[in-house]
């Protein structure tokens, strides 16, 4: 994986991802001890890269099924990221 942002960061971000639901970038800075403009711009990369893919709210009946049903994002806003089938790929040869 080739990145301005060093690729041992990117694999970390990937690996994190991989465990559990997304976060918000302020929990992903404090996990990863990085600034919240760190991983802002590492999450942006890996969206370009095809590593990550942006998730929106959806209609209220999907929420049921979602493990953050009952939060209060509004339908359309952006709710977080989701690894892609590259993304799943790339944690595997990572791990």
């Amino acid at each position: 994986m080739v990145s301005r942002h060093g690729p041992v960061l990117l694999e970390r971000l990937l690996e994190t991802m991989a465990v559990g639901p997304s976060r918000s970038i302020s929990a992903l800075a404090q996990e990863m001890d990085v600034s919240e403009d760190m991983a802002a711009r590492m999450i942006q990369e890996l969206v370009r890269l095809g590593y990550l893919r942006p998730v929106r709210a959806e209609a209220a009946g999907k929420c049921a099924a979602c493990s953050q049903a009952g939060c209060p994002v509004p339908r359309g806003a952006l709710q977080g990221w989701l690894l892609t089938e590259r993304g799943h790929r790339a944690v595997q040869r990572i791990r």
